[in-house]
């Protein structure tokens, strides 16, 4: 039977009594490894450059007794064995240095008790220890749960306000549309209402970022190789930040793929290089991006919520100011920054995190003060490439509108009547309602001849979807649209089930209304009208 090494600290002022222990130990079957020390400098020393299995200590020493050794390496907060062996300790003295935190106590002339004693409290420590990483592990849990419970409510409410804000930003956008059109090219106005523009996209982008952090915005995932999406986004980064900060790539050579939404993973990359040249506070420092195949182990799998096996690790890592353990903890937080106002929102790296766990991914960040920062990402990695398809799409000339009946209904009268006002701008007839059953009644009177339906999702009542099963059972063949500020994917399932072929944006219903009724109207099969 092989003998099991042990690293042990004996407190003895006796060689005998010291080399006698030592033979009982490997008598029991371990190999010790052992330093022998007999005063308090040296047991001090001791403690501070080793790591020890276990300690033994006789108890009455010339000027130096065990139960001071034992206060000694209580204030260490070690929890190994620690044993008197001794031949003068009473019963009494024994039960108060067991309340002192001694583990057990072996008579010396009792020494062949001292192996099995060992044993023991090893058992009993090496349970204690499991029990401590278990409970650190499920600490560990509650706060990722924590922390995903708390992103997912953010998210629910950030949709719920982007829902809101698109039905603004579409009646903001399609009045501009109409304003600036009813104006000539060269009116004072025209700068103004440019402005204006600008603005409200850079609102409509942010809207994107919020939808995106919450998840609710339809990805295309698809089997592709990142490090073309890697290069692109290197190129536009090149070509974008300051010729003082050294831009760098390490891609591997083997070719990497994932299931994944190439516009959504060059976000990521660009937030987090963007992140990192604010990291670098000026117009010179490195950043290195880095694309490599990972493996993912089970325990560290478990730990990121991932699935063992293959994956791709994209990292981002920079030179700049690093950040302290709190800041960390925080980074991924929506509206958490440590810019100065004005300097950013705090969704950069929320969008990021958001987008990397929709592509059941994960995303961890190493940093320290002055240090740098460096950001990995992991993705389930895909062993083929991806397959070779061509679609061949049928070009649907654009058809000018000629007095075709468009109903549209949308509880927000604001977006409703904006969105009149285009479509009569077109050249088509239109009738704007804010409640389905005003809207359900014109398409019951025959003599209306309505040729397109369009109608918001997110209504009070009915939704956008149980009114279309309305249309549908109603005037069968009429083409639909859905409106919505907040797409997602149940909505396109739900619309594509029904027959539904547009589901249109509300932030860019203004410029996407007429051409897709222009489409509905060129694809249907015949015309809906009575």
């Amino acid at each position: 039977m092989s003998e099991r090494p042990i690293k042990v600290l004996a407190i003895e002022d006796s060689e005998n009594d010291f080399r006698l222990a030592m033979r009982m130990l490997r008598k029991a079957g371990f190999a010790p490894d052992c330093r022998r020390v007999q005063d308090l400098p040296s047991l001090q020393q001791a403690l501070l450059e080793g790591h020890w299995d276990a300690v033994i200590s006789d108890f009455s020493m010339p000027g130096f007794s065990g139960l001071d050794a034992l206060r000694e390496f209580r204030m260490t907060g070690m929890d190994i064995p620690f044993i008197f062996v001794s031949g003068t300790i009473g019963e009494e003295t024994a039960v108060a240095a067991m309340q002192a935190g001694a583990t057990d106590y072996v008579m010396k002339e009792n020494m062949s008790r001292l192996g099995p004693a060992l044993e023991r409290e090893l058992a009993h420590a090496a349970r204690r220890e499991a029990h401590r990483q278990a409970e650190a592990e499920l600490t560990r849990f509650e706060s990722q749960l924590h922390q995903a419970q708390k992103m997912d409510s953010l998210g629910t409410l950030a949709g719920g306000i982007a829902h809101d804000f698109n039905n603004i930003l579409g009646a903001i956008l399609g009045n501009l549309e109409l304003a600036k059109g009813e104006l000539g090219p060269d009116h004072p106005a025209q700068l103004a209402l440019a402005e204006i523009q600008q603005a409200s996209l850079r609102a409509r982008d942010l809207v994107r970022q919020i939808l995106t952090f919450s998840r609710r915005r339809p990805q295309e995932l698809q089997n592709i190789a990142l490090k073309p999406i890697v290069e692109e986004t290197f190129r536009l980064l090149r070509a974008t930040l300051p010729a003082g900060v050294e831009l760098r790539l390490r891609l591997s050579e083997a070719p990497l793929y994932a299931n994944a939404d190439a516009t959504q993973l060059q976000q990521v990359l660009m937030n987090l290089c963007t992140n990192a040249w604010h990291a670098l506070r000026g117009e010179s420092g490195q950043i290195v991006i880095g694309l490599e195949a990972a493996h993912i182990d089970a325990i560290t799998a478990r730990m990121r919520g991932l699935i063992a096996g293959a994956h791709i690790h994209l990292w981002v890592k920079d030179t700049g100011s690093g950040m302290d353990a709190s800041t960390v903890q925080r980074v991924f937080e929506p509206f958490f920054t440590t810019k100065s106002a004005g300097q950013g929102t705090g969704l950069g790296l929320s969008v990021v995190h958001g987008i990397v766990a929709s592509h059941h991914g994960s995303i961890t960040v190493d940093s320290q003060p002055g240090m740098g920062s460096t950001f990995h990402v992991h993705l389930p990695a895909i062993s083929s490439p991806p397959a070779l398809q061509v679609v061949a799409r049928a070009v649907v000339p654009a058809r000018a509108a000629g007095g075709e009946h468009v109903v549209y209904l949308d509880d927000d009268e604001t977006v409703m009547l904006v969105m009149v006002r285009i479509l009569e701008k077109a050249g088509y007839r239109c009738s704007g309602f804010q409640d389905a059953a005003s809207a359900l009644a014109v398409l019951r009177d025959r003599s209306q001849g309505v040729d397109v339906f369009v109608t918001d999702y997110n209504m009070p009542g009915l939704s956008g979807i149980d009114v279309a099963r309305e249309v549908i059972s109603l005037r069968p063949g009429l083409p639909i649209a859905i409106s919505s500020g907040l797409i997602t994917d149940e909505l396109c399932e739900e619309a594509r089930r029904l027959g539904i072929q547009v589901v249109i944006e509300k932030e860019s219903a203004f410029l996407d209304i007429v051409p897709q009724v222009a489409r509905l109207l060129a694809d249907a099969p015949q015309r809906a009208a009575s």
